[in-house]
């Protein structure tokens, strides 16, 4: 065998290699339709959005005799509930509401945890879920740490069933279903007088 004949065979043995290579250790596309990856985040309540926020009220221990007050206002790219809560003539709650909205528990079907994106001032608040067409809702506590923007992950076996006073709830389901989630909404209470703020840029679902 020739000298160039073997310089072209050597030449064709390291391109197979190379294809070969590539075959076996290039990045392959995923085909169109497939599935997302595990702990993906669907946005159920984007507060980051003037429009949003406006849609939101507050409800307060006054329409019990109490005289706790609150706001929600847009503000540092989110919505900020303030105010000032008091245990005077035995109120001690605030809370800011958002509207009824079926499509909420559609996005969060299959949620394993609900992820509250926000900044507090150190005290505890409370997220509830309201279940569609029921008198109870579901709830779950997390406690802020002050002036730290941070995402609070609540697990969804975590957060118990209660009625409009936050008293027992027996013949609600022990466990939430995400997907009949129609209203979220946030309180104070736990008798943490004085005043408290907290900014609340949205409320995601991990799926």
């Amino acid at each position: 065998m020739g000298v160039d004949q073997m310089k072209v065979r050597a030449l064709m043995g390291v391109v197979v290699a190379c294809s070969l290579a590539v075959m076996s250790c290039g990045s392959v596309e995923p085909s169109a339709g497939a599935a997302p990856p595990d702990g993906s985040d669907v946005v159920l309540v984007d507060l980051s959005n003037p429009g949003e926020v406006a849609t939101w009220t507050t409800v307060n221990d006054p329409v019990m005799g109490g005289r706790s007050t609150s706001a929600v206002t847009f503000g540092n790219g989110g919505l900020v509930f303030s105010g000032t809560l008091s245990l005077e003539n035995n109120g001690g709650f605030a809370s800011a509401r958002g509207p009824e909205d079926p499509d909420t528990g559609r996005k969060a079907t299959g949620a394993t945890s609900l992820r509250v994106r926000a900044m507090g001032d150190g005290k505890t608040y409370v997220l509830k879920v309201g279940d569609a067409g029921q008198p109870w809702a579901y709830i779950q506590r997390f406690t802020t740490e002050a002036g730290v923007p941070r995402a609070y992950d609540l697990p969804v076996a975590g957060f118990q069933p209660v009625g409009m006073r936050f008293d027992p709830a027996p013949e609600a389901p022990r466990n939430l279903d995400p997907s009949r989630i129609n209203e979220v909404s946030l309180y104070i209470l736990d008798k943490q007088q004085g005043p408290f703020t907290l900014t609340v840029n949205g409320i995601d679902a991990d799926i």
